[in-house]
């Protein structure tokens, strides 16, 4: 239930929410609203504070004067950061939580996360909302407006919070629960790290609405999550349109689920074409390596996170991807991981430096999901390609050059070997200078 606000916002708000899955979503004016509350038919209120503050006010006192000293139902306030002095004045008679307006349409998860926060810790019993309050609360940098909400039904509290605190993550630290959870918890583990990013994302959100782009994320990332679950990964952070996954077990697992990925994306497209929408290009990036989870922040705003130059790695490689137009990019990590005989079909680039890094990383194309045509072309040709990659990393870049020419002559939309091609140009070698050699790719990719 959102008491109070613009229209607009409202109607944001509750595209938000529905898309999140929440089954009930209403809008009342103050008076309205009290009945629902002292019968607690509604699970959470969001009350706008650029309303006249006696009625935010009144509203507040009358539903805790009939309940007792506590609010019968958890209370969110909505207003401008400037509105401080009111913000803080119903956080002090009783308000579980505040978000900042305007409401920020790139980052949804953001509001989502702490209304259900603020469900779970109003509803957990007092002796343990204290220890809960201590150890849950998210920071938001951008939050909307007035709402209230009635959460899915059949979630006991713990599910609450598994909805953003990944189990696997617990795991990890060895806790049962987050309220178990304390600041600065870490451990190290070796695990596949897993990028994904949807290309030219920019140009495509620019065509739909706000409402229009929640949708098409929540759609897009529910046919991503459960394939990376069922390969025993989970999804560390949702990034916008892109994905940070962990693999903890062997590094076949994170190439299979991505393989499975760009097979599912193939589905996805067809549907968008049929309902008249434009088909979407991801890249995706393993590496793997040791890494620290744990918890940052301070005492009561704290995340969970993961900290690693591997984690960084990932990110360069799959930015990769960009470069050299293709799917998915392999660290050496992750194939020295495979097993013996494993099935993906695998084209190693060479050494390549991402831009800000000082070592360089082997880096593979895996065409698993590429056209037959493309599969067939790159089977024939890799001999040649193998042949062409070592002849660049001697420096014989007029040799290379050539026995990549004569690969992308065959097929077109070979872009690797028309990236080599290209790289061993006149101009290009040229422009490299006179300095030695070391036959490493240097990349301009953050």
């Amino acid at each position: 239930m959102h008491v109070g606000g613009t229209e607009s916002d409202q109607r944001a708000l509750e595209a938000i929410l529905r898309n999140a899955g929440f089954a009930s979503v209403r809008s009342l004016t103050s008076a309205e609203s009290l009945p629902e509350i002292l019968a607690q038919r509604v699970d959470l209120v969001v009350i706008d504070l650029m309303q006249p503050s006696r009625d935010v006010l009144a509203l507040m006192r009358a539903a805790a004067t009939a309940k007792g000293e506590d609010l019968p139902v958890p209370v969110i306030v909505t207003a401008p950061l400037e509105a401080q002095e009111r913000i803080t004045a119903c956080l002090k008679r009783g308000a579980d939580d505040y978000l900042v307006t305007p409401l920020d349409p790139e980052h949804p998860e953001l509001v989502v996360r702490r209304l259900e926060h603020a469900v779970v810790r109003h509803n957990v019993v007092p002796s343990a909302r204290k220890a809960l309050d201590e150890t849950q609360r998210i920071t938001i940098a951008s939050a909307p407006l007035p709402v209230a909400i009635r959460p899915p039904s059949g979630n006991d509290d713990q599910s609450f919070i598994h909805r953003f605190i990944p189990r696997e993550f617990l795991e990890k630290l060895d806790r049962k629960s987050f309220a178990d959870v304390k600041l600065g918890d870490h451990v190290e583990h070796e695990m596949t790290v897993f990028f994904s990013d949807i290309r030219d994302f920019t140009h495509l959100s620019e065509s739909m609405n706000p409402a229009q782009n929640f949708s098409f994320l929540t759609s897009y990332l529910r046919n991503v999550t459960p394939i990376i679950r069922k390969n025993g990964g989970f999804v560390d952070k949702y990034l916008g349109d892109g994905v940070m996954a962990l693999f903890a077990g062997a590094a076949i697992d994170a190439v299979r689920a991505s393989v499975e990925l760009l097979h599912q994306l193939k589905e996805y497209n067809l549907g968008r074409r049929v309902a008249g929408y434009v088909p979407i290009k991801v890249g995706m990036g393993l590496h793997r390596g040791k890494l620290m989870l744990g918890t940052i922040g301070a005492e009561d705003q704290m995340q969970t996170t993961v900290i690693a130059d591997s984690v960084n790695v990932a990110s360069r490689i799959e930015g990769m991807t960009k470069t050299f137009g293709v799917n998915l990019l392999l660290s050496s990590t992750v194939v020295d991981g495979l097993p013996t005989g494993h099935p993906f079909r695998l084209r190693g680039l060479g050494a390549v430096t991402a831009k800000g890094k000082s070592q360089s990383t082997e880096i593979f194309e895996c065409f698993d999901n590429d056209p037959p045509e493309l599969i067939a072309h790159k089977s024939l040709t890799a001999p040649q390609f193998a042949r062409g990659m070592e002849e660049f990393r001697k420096g014989q870049l007029l040799t290379a050059g050539r026995i990549f020419a004569r690969i992308a002559e065959m097929e077109k939309h070979d872009s690797v070997a028309v990236y080599f091609r290209d790289r061993c140009s006149l101009s290009v070698v040229r422009e490299r200078g006179g300095g030695a050699w070391d036959g490493v790719e240097h990349l301009e990719v953050k």
